[in-house]
């Protein structure tokens, strides 16, 4: 299995916070879950089976720390840059059995609830969000590994299963509340902090 990362530049992340959070606190957010993301991804898998599509010098240098690979965004849309990164993944892995998209928010998320995500049977496997309208966990196997359209975006939910559907792929839908609750909003990050702020080492502009 590989997992893509797609990480924007750390400057520009997260920015439906600004009504909470100031431009490097924002920075800071988004620095904060890169890392943690990428620390608790090595643990499913070996670092040479993970990959970061990015524009930003930083996160580049952030995801060397962890042995990840890089690969550059070129693309403003998120579906493209996934596709074109896909091409790459697929280039250097023939045996590529498995793809799977991770964002950088489900700070939730644990190796427990991942290793659980991937061994669900089905050609596609999805994750979610607490409105089941956006996708945040896309598991792609076998042949959807490089052939499945992304759909991201608005209710890219529903697209991604009536596109597995129509497809007459095997789809299977996984509910966890460590995995469909992700950091958009600002009252998503109010609920973050408080259920977190005992457990977790977070940033200083978020304390």
């Amino acid at each position: 299995m590989i997992i893509l990362i797609p990480c924007k530049s750390l400057d520009q992340g997260k920015s439906r916070l600004s009504a909470a959070l100031d431009v490097h606190a924002r920075r800071a957010l988004c620095e904060f879950f890169l890392c943690r993301t990428l620390a608790m991804v090595c643990t499913l898998v070996a670092p040479a089976r993970i990959y970061v599509v990015t524009a930003d010098p930083h996160v580049v240098e952030i995801a060397g720390r962890y042995g990840a690979s890089v690969l550059a965004d070129s693309s403003s849309d998120l579906n493209r840059a996934l596709e074109e990164a896909r091409a790459a993944i697929a280039a250097r892995h023939p045996d590529m059995e498995g793809l799977l998209i991770m964002p950088i928010d489900l700070p939730l998320s644990t190796s427990n609830s991942l290793s659980s995500v991937v061994a669900e049977p089905g050609d596609i496997v999805i994750v979610p969000d607490e409105s089941a309208t956006g996708t945040n966990l896309l598991l792609l196997r076998h042949a959807s590994a490089r052939t499945f359209q992304f759909q991201f975006g608005p209710d890219s939910y529903d697209a991604h299963c009536s596109l597995a559907n129509e497809a007459h792929l095997a789809l299977r839908i996984v509910r966890d509340d460590s995995l469909s609750f992700d950091v958009d909003l600002p009252e998503h990050l109010w609920r973050w902090l408080h259920y977190s702020r005992a457990d977790v080492d977070l940033p200083s502009d978020l304390t």
